[in-house]
């Protein structure tokens, strides 16, 4: 009798331990219901899960420091395609970047997702500033691009736009087989067609200007190492003979004040040719600021190129959604749009390029400017023993 007593009572004991686990897993299914978009780890979800959650999410900040107002407009497509909200915030790239400093150390900021130079990367650690490496989880990861302008990612951070520095000119007024392409060309341009080149020396202006300067430097000067950023007195005494191409010939070129100005003087008729960004002239004659049939190129010795890609902070609120906005601002249907409406160079294989202003042949020409400081100060050392001599 005992012992069927001992076990009927085993038996209450193993229901009720059996009960109090099923109660158990069903109350931590609930609590992982319940968690946070942002507490989940997206890492383990498929594509279309994260998709789904992205949706859940809803909503995604975006900062970003150029072209807003045209970016708010272009952005509506996404927002028809997934159902999310996109907010792009007034503020500076300084204020952008310092935001995601100061809030380093939040549970979650205020940033889903952020615009970044190449600059930028060479002063973030990304491991513990951005999430990621991201590479792996974008469904067309493999085939972006995670360094730009000399700044490199690490898999956190694609590529979305992209710059090349080039020379704009008036084809009413010079033909393209009379174009200047090597070095002793332009001083043959130069002698023949004095005050008819433009271009900004100072980088506050715009760094079209300073990329002429540059790559004109780099031509003369080669045996330099311009990935070394640091700034040595050795170093500086190598660029001479690039301040005496530049002195002997002071006087058929015009230094204008900015990116700007020399644009403005190009429509005005003033120059033949002035220095550019490709995204820059195209925005002008989107804008029907600029004759569209102004035309860019890229000189042999080359100008430098630079962009700019998308980050997600690793306190973002809403990174599911973050995520699926950067696949498709780096997607190859997106990439090619912005090179048709921005002038932006595309940064997925898969884009159509035949909208750019620049030939491929001549975006091959581009080089990674050169490492700061040597590349801020290059401008400087123009300025100092050319324009001031």
């Amino acid at each position: 009798m005992m012992a069927m007593f001992a076990y009927s009572n085993h038996n209450a004991i193993r229901r009720k331990h059996l009960m109090l686990k099923k109660i158990a897993i069903m109350s931590l299914a609930a609590i992982a219901m319940a968690l946070p978009a942002h507490a989940q780890d997206l890492t383990s979800m498929s594509w279309d899960q994260i998709v789904a959650q992205a949706k859940t999410e809803g909503q995604v900040n975006w900062f970003h420091w150029y072209f807003q107002d045209r970016f708010r407009e272009q952005i509506k497509a996404f927002e028809a395609e997934t159902g999310i909200k996109v907010t792009i915030p007034d503020g500076s790239h300084d204020a952008n970047f310092n935001k995601l400093l100061a809030e380093k150390d939040r549970a979650e900021g205020d940033i889903d997702v952020l615009s970044l130079t190449g600059a930028d990367l060479k002063k973030l650690d990304v491991q513990n500033f951005l999430y990621g490496p991201i590479k792996q989880t974008l469904p067309e990861g493999a085939k972006l691009r995670y360094e730009i302008d000399g700044g490199d990612s690490k898999g956190y951070a694609p590529a979305f736009w992209g710059n090349q520095m080039c020379i704009a000119y008036n084809p009413d007024r010079i033909k393209e087989s009379d174009l200047p392409r090597t070095l002793e060309q332009f001083e043959a341009f130069f002698e023949k067609n004095p005050g008819e080149f433009g271009f900004n020396a100072s980088s506050a202006g715009g760094g079209s200007g300073p990329g002429f300067i540059e790559g004109v430097t780099r031509a003369l000067v080669p045996g330099v190492d311009y990935t070394d950023g640091t700034v040595k007195p050795e170093v500086l005494a190598k660029f001479g003979p690039s301040w005496e191409w530049f002195k002997k010939h002071k006087d058929q070129y015009v230094v204008t004040a900015s990116n700007a100005d020399s644009i403005t003087r190009l429509t005005s008729g003033e120059f033949m040719m002035v220095t550019t960004f490709e995204d820059f002239l195209a925005g002008f004659q989107k804008k029907g600021e600029v004759p569209t049939t102004f035309k860019v190129y890229v000189p042999d010795f080359g100008m430098p190129r630079g962009g700019n890609v998308v980050s997600i902070p690793a306190n973002a609120k809403h990174k599911a959604a973050a995520l699926v906005l950067i696949n498709w601002l780096t997607s190859g249907k997106t990439q090619t749009a912005f090179s048709r409406d921005f002038g932006a160079a595309p940064q997925n294989p898969d884009a159509d390029t035949s909208a750019t202003l620049i030939s491929d042949a001549d975006r091959g020409k581009g080089f990674t400017r050169a490492a700061r400081p040597l590349g801020d100060e290059i401008p400087k050392e123009f300025m100092k023993n050319v324009l001031q001599q």
